[in-house]
């Protein structure tokens, strides 16, 4: 009986084991597709306000163009910068949606089995009862 359990054990410790390898790919993928500020992202925000107070330094501060059309083109950057940071978002969105619809699907087809075993498992002691265990 004891071998038993520890086998149980040892298993339960893999399983839980594999899933932490499991859970830490899929951290990673989530933070490559945009989950997080990754590099990239860091990068294209100091383009993006480079780009924005440069515009402002030569509309404002050396007035080459007029302040309309320099105020005009600073939104459309930022507007930019907002449809890039959406589309990021959306990305990720979609693998985490993704990766929860495919652990749903897991999660019901143990469940279907888990119900199966239940039914297999009726041992019958010497007294004649029937004893029904759950896992």
């Amino acid at each position: 009986m004891k071998d038993m359990e520890e086998q149980l054990e040892e298993q339960l410790e893999e399983e839980l084991h594999e899933f932490q390898r499991e859970q830490e790919k899929v951290k990673n993928i989530v933070e490559q597709l945009g989950g997080r500020n990754t590099k990239q992202n860091k990068i294209v925000s100091i383009i993006f306000l480079l780009v924005i107070f440069s515009l402002l330094a030569v509309g404002l501060g050396l007035q080459k163009t007029s302040l309309n059309l320099t105020l005009q083109i600073v939104i459309i950057t930022a507007l930019f910068k907002i449809i890039w940071m959406m589309y990021g978002t959306q990305k990720s969105n979609h693998f985490q949606f993704w990766i929860l619809s495919t652990l749903e699907f897991r999660i019901n087809e143990i469940d279907k089995k888990i119900k199966r075993i239940e039914k297999l498992i009726k041992v019958k002691d010497d007294n004649g009862n029937t004893n029904n265990f759950t896992v």
